[in-house]
């Protein structure tokens, strides 16, 4: 893509590259599809701030356990996530199962208030996950990396990316 190995990549950034790499590597352009794959990949893993970090670290050597504790902050986010994603699954097949158009209508102020409680989880995930990036200048930085806090955050950015992933998706079937 030709960025530079680091972790203070921009999406604005990263979307740009991918655009110029991929007017020159997409097969309409005369580029090979494996070229392409390769391409996307590369994409999706650098656009993923805890796959970016992971990658950093084992550039580094600085290995690490994927699998472990989160902070008890997130466990209780968490607790929120799941409790709004039930919730949104449930509407979803309330709304499935409304035969009549009076049934669809009733539901939508309660389809409205789980839009806007998922939502707001979406953001709060969203500022977690920057919170978690604030650190990557000073692990960008340091003489030696604190293996053990920098897989902390793999772990956590790990879970948040996977829960706004999830919230999205429960988001954009409420609609």
């Amino acid at each position: 893509m030709g960025v530079a190995v680091g972790l203070g990549l921009s999406e604005e950034e990263l979307r740009e590259k991918f655009r110029e790499a991929g007017k020159r590597l997409h097969p309409d352009a005369g580029g090979a599809e494996g070229d392409f794959a390769a391409l996307r990949e590369a994409y999706a893993l650098l656009s993923s701030p805890g796959q970016r970090l992971r990658l950093w670290l084992e550039l580094r050597g600085a290995s690490g356990e994927i699998r472990g504790s989160i902070d008890t902050g997130l466990m209780d986010l968490f607790s929120e996530v799941g409790s709004a994603t039930q919730r949104a699954e449930a509407l979803i097949r309330k709304r499935e199962d409304a035969k009549s158009a009076l049934a669809k209508a009733l539901l939508e102020h309660e389809t409205h208030s789980c839009r806007e409680a998922v939502a707001a989880l979406i953001s709060n995930v969203e500022g977690k996950i920057a919170a978690e990036c604030a650190d990557f200048p000073e692990f960008e930085k340091a003489a030696e990396i604190d293996t053990e806090l920098a897989w902390q955050h793999v772990r956590s950015l790990t879970f948040l990316e996977k829960w706004k992933t999830s919230l999205r998706s429960c988001f954009a079937r409420l609609a």
